[in-house]
C-alpha cells in the first residue's frame, strides 16, 4: 500500500534527528540545535488553519516544518521549508483538509541542514476546528460598518478587510477613524487602511486574492499601514509609517533641538512570506517580493532593501529603475 508523502512516521523520516525531535520533550535534546518555539494557531475555520512559530537558526542553514494531527502522535506534516543562517524569524504554514469540530495537536520542528542529530521541536499546542458551516439562512439587512475590531469570525475580503493575528510579543492596531492604537489580543478582521505597530511584536497578516483564496505574511519590528485595491488581484501594499525621521540640520533653538532629538534616525520593517503578493513602500523605493525574507529600512540616506532569502524586485522611485535583489544582497534607493 502506498503511503501519502504528507503522512509522517518515524520510520519514514530520512533523518533520525527529526524523529528524536518529535519524540523528545522540547528543550530536552542533548545536542544543541536551532531554537524553536511553537506559536498559536490562527485563522482557524472548519477545515483550515494557519500554524505559527518562531525559529532561531543559531548560525546555520535550517529546515523546519509543522507536525500536526488529531492526536499527540500527529501523523501529518507541512512541506519542509529552508531558513538561511541568520536572526530569529517568525514562520507559519497553512493546513487544509481538516475535519470540522475536531481537536488537533501540532508542534514546530527544525533541524540544521547537513548536521545529523541537531534538531529541536517546540512545545505541543492544540486547536479545535469550527463546526460545519450551517445552511444559508434567509438574508438579513447588513450591519452598519464600524471602525471597531471585528473579533468574531475574521474574514479577509478583497480590497476591504484583512485578517491580523498576534504571533509574538505585543502588537498594536489603529483602524481608520480611531483616536489611537488598541492592543491586538487575538485574530481579528480589520479594514484596509489600518495601521499596525509591531515594534514590540510579530503579526501574521492574511489578505484575500482573486478566486476566494488568501495569502499570509508575517511582519515585525516596525510600524506600517495596510492597503489593498479591489482591482489589484490581491496585491497588498505595506507602507512604512511611524515618527518622521530626524534628517534636518541642528537648530540653534533649544526647543527645536529637543524635538529633533526625539525623532528616530531610521525606521524599518522585517517581513516574511511564502509566494504571496506583497509590496513594501519606503520613502524612496517599492519592494515587491517573490516569496522571501526581507527588511525595508528608511534612513536619511535613502531606503535600503535587504534580502535574507528569496528575491525582491525593488523599484527606485527617483531613478525610475527596477533592480532584482537576491538573498545576501541589498539595494539602497537614495533620497533626493
Amino acid at each position: 500500500m502506498r503511503t501519502h508523502p504528507r503522512f509522517l512516521t518515524c520510520s519514514a523520516l530520512t533523518a533520525l534527528a527529526v524523529c528524536l525531535a518529535l519524540l523528545t520533550p522540547a528543550g530536552a535534546l542533548a545536542v544543541p540545535g536551532p531554537f524553536v518555539q511553537t506559536g498559536p494557531a490562527t485563522a482557524v475555520t472548519d477545515t483550515t488553519a494557519t500554524l505559527t512559530g518562531m525559529v532561531s537558526p543559531a548560525g546555520r542553514d535550517t529546515t523546519y516544518f509543522f507536525a500536526y494531527g488529531p492526536t499527540a502522535l500527529y501523523g501529518a506534516t507541512t512541506p519542509a521549508q529552508r531558513l538561511p543562517a541568520g536572526p530569529s524569524v517568525a514562520v507559519l504554514a497553512g493546513v487544509t483538509g481538516l475535519t470540522p469540530a475536531t481537536g488537533y495537536h501540532y508542534r514546530l520542528v527544525a533541524l540544521h541542514r547537513g548536521h545529523f542529530g541537531e534538531a529541536d521541536a517546540g512545545a505541543d499546542q492544540t486547536f479545535t476546528t469550527a463546526p460545519p458551516a450551517a445552511p444559508a439562512a434567509a438574508a438579513s439587512p447588513p450591519a452598519a460598518p464600524s471602525p471597531a475590531l471585528q473579533l468574531a469570525g475574521p474574514v479577509a475580503t478583497l480590497g476591504s478587510t484583512v485578517v491580523v493575528a498576534p504571533v509574538a510579543g505585543t502588537v498594536g492596531v489603529k483602524v481608520p477613524g480611531a483616536a489611537g492604537f488598541t492592543t491586538l489580543a487575538a485574530g481579528a478582521a480589520i479594514p484596509v487602511g489600518a495601521i499596525l505597530d509591531t515594534r514590540a511584536g510579530t503579526v501574521a497578516l492574511t489578505t484575500a486574492v482573486d478566486g476566494g483564496a488568501t495569502q499570509t505574511a508575517t511582519f515585525h519590528s516596525g510600524v506600517f499601514q495596510v492597503r489593498q485595491s479591489k482591482t489589484a488581484h490581491g496585491l497588498t501594499d505595506i507602507l512604512l509609517r511611524g515618527p518622521a525621521l530626524n534628517c534636518g540640520r541642528a537648530s540653534a533653538s533649544a526647543r527645536a533641538a529637543t524635538v529633533a532629538k526625539r525623532k528616530p534616525r531610521r525606521r524599518q520593517l522585517w517581513a516574511r512570506d511564502n509566494g504571496g503578493r506583497f509590496s513594501t513602500h519606503g520613502k524612496n523605493s517599492v519592494a515587491t517580493v517573490r516569496g522571501t525574507t526581507w527588511v525595508t529600512t528608511d534612513t536619511c540616506t535613502g531606503t535600503r532593501t535587504t534580502v535574507h532569502a528569496g528575491a525582491v524586485s525593488v523599484r527606485d522611485v527617483h531613478r525610475h529603475r527596477t533592480v532584482l535583489v537576491r538573498a545576501g544582497h541589498s539595494y539602497l534607493a537614495r533620497r533626493r
